[in-house]
């Protein structure tokens, strides 16, 4: 039976996943430096901090999404899917050590967003043009 290109390539599924991860946590990282700053310059409420946060994740899961599309070469959504899903488990992780998060009914809408956004970039990742 044949391997999976990943594998004759010398990379591995959980490498390139590791590495699209690394790209929406980074992506993430700069929008959210930059919506501090400007945090800094006006009076904003709460709302505005969820909704910003939130941009945040659905441009980092897309671009991570987009990453593991490229890379991978096929089966853009599932790769997408499977960056998103990490993605949000990680943060779900995170959340509960750091901020003593629980699972509440918005984590599921998260889950969906994240998934959506992050599957939509691994489809658009793969079908883009490549350069020779």
């Amino acid at each position: 039976m044949r391997k999976h290109r990943s594998y004759a390539r010398g990379t591995g599924i959980a490498a390139e996943q590791l590495i699209a991860l690394t790209v929406a946590a980074g992506v993430i990282f700069l929008i959210i430096c930059a919506m501090a700053f400007l945090l800094t310059k006006i009076d904003a409420g709460k709302n505005v901090l969820s909704d910003m946060s939130t941009g945040a994740l659905v441009v980092g899961a897309y671009f991570g999404g987009y990453t593991g599309g490229r890379r991978r070469k096929r089966n853009g959504l599932a790769a997408g899917a499977l960056t998103g899903f990490l993605m949000f488990v990680i943060i779900l992780i995170a959340g509960s050590i750091f901020a003593g998060y629980t699972a509440k009914i918005t984590s599921f809408g998260k889950l969906l967003l994240t998934i959506s956004s992050a599957s939509l970039g691994g489809v658009i990742g793969v079908n883009a043009k490549r350069v020779p």
